[in-house]
């Protein structure tokens, strides 16, 4: 079963990275369709809450654990980074970190919530008459994962440069250490199984892969718990990117997790410049490829 699906969620991302894509318009069609299967998957995640027995205080439930992950796991990620800052740091050049605006990218990540919550409001009022496909949630996200590997093809990523970027590969594991650490501890406090704890803590920032996974796994509960985590580490990041860079440029790429390739790269290049986006380009790749295997390894114990 673990084998099973860790191949349609690691296949479709390797085809897609194993597809070049050299026309813009085709670059940025594949970022359209990208964000649209986002609000697919949360509003389909919606209408799943909806049929939650007892809803109101399943998720009265939901922020109350979903708090106690975000405060562990976001708070032992920055003090193994700060950690990490001051033992090797990274030299910015002078004059080179900028203020950002971090209004407009949180508006994004409101509409996001949005999308879960008009599905779990059309569920609620016409769940008798609407019927999901089997699997439908299952099949956008492969369609998703194809997306995120051709966007990874696409930004030039190599291998080679990844997996030889010192200060990426450190700061992965800083960061995916002190992630699991976190998880352990909110699991022992709500004294839920490790695994599920170590599961949550494994998405990274991918909340649309956590949530499907750990929903496919453990029901609604679970896989919302996973999502307002992981969602809230984006919101995180952009709040204190632009005021960590200046001192704490590992840290500050290291808050985004995964995003950190994708939604908050902008953020991170407009902040630091572009000494800081190789770092930014491996952590982020390591830490989305890793998300999916850990993922699926501990939902699946």
């Amino acid at each position: 079963m673990m084998l099973q699906t860790l191949t349609w969620v690691l296949l479709p991302l390797l085809i897609g990275f194993a597809i070049p894509l050299k026309k813009r318009a085709l670059i940025k069609l594949v970022d359209h369709i990208l964000i649209a299967l986002i609000y697919i998957i949360l509003f389909i995640m919606g209408l799943n809450l909806a049929t939650i027995p007892d809803l109101w205080q399943q998720l009265q439930s939901i922020f109350g654990k979903t708090l106690l992950f975000i405060v562990l796991i976001l708070g032992l990620n920055m003090v193994a980074l700060i950690f990490l800052d001051k033992q090797l740091p990274f030299p910015l050049k002078p004059g080179s970190v900028k203020k950002e605006s971090t209004w407009r990218a949180l508006l994004g990540s409101s509409k996001l919530i949005g999308s879960i919550i008009l599905g779990l409001i059309v569920g609620l009022l016409a769940n008798q008459y609407i019927y999901l496909p089997e699997h439908l949630a299952e099949i956008a996200l492969m369609i998703l994962l194809a997306c995120v590997g051709l966007q990874l093809r696409a930004s030039g990523v190599h291998l080679k440069a990844v997996l030889l970027n010192r200060y990426g590969l450190i700061l992965s594991f800083f960061f995916i250490l002190s992630s699991f650490a976190g998880g352990i501890i909110a699991a022992l406090i709500l004294q839920m199984p490790i695994t599920h704890g170590l599961a949550i803590s494994s998405g990274f920032g991918w909340y649309s892969l956590s949530t499907i996974i750990l929903q496919d796994a453990h029901g609604p509960i679970l896989g919302s718990i996973a999502f307002f985590n992981d969602l809230f580490r984006e919101f995180f990041a952009f709040m204190v990117i632009p005021l960590l860079m200046a001192r704490y440029p590992l840290t500050a790429i290291g808050s985004g997790g995964a995003t950190s390739l994708d939604f908050v790269l902008p953020v991170i290049q407009r902040t630091g410049g572009a000494q800081v986006v190789p770092i930014a380009i491996s952590f982020g790749f390591i830490t989305n490829i890793l998300a999916p295997i850990f993922l699926v390894f501990f939902a699946n114990l």
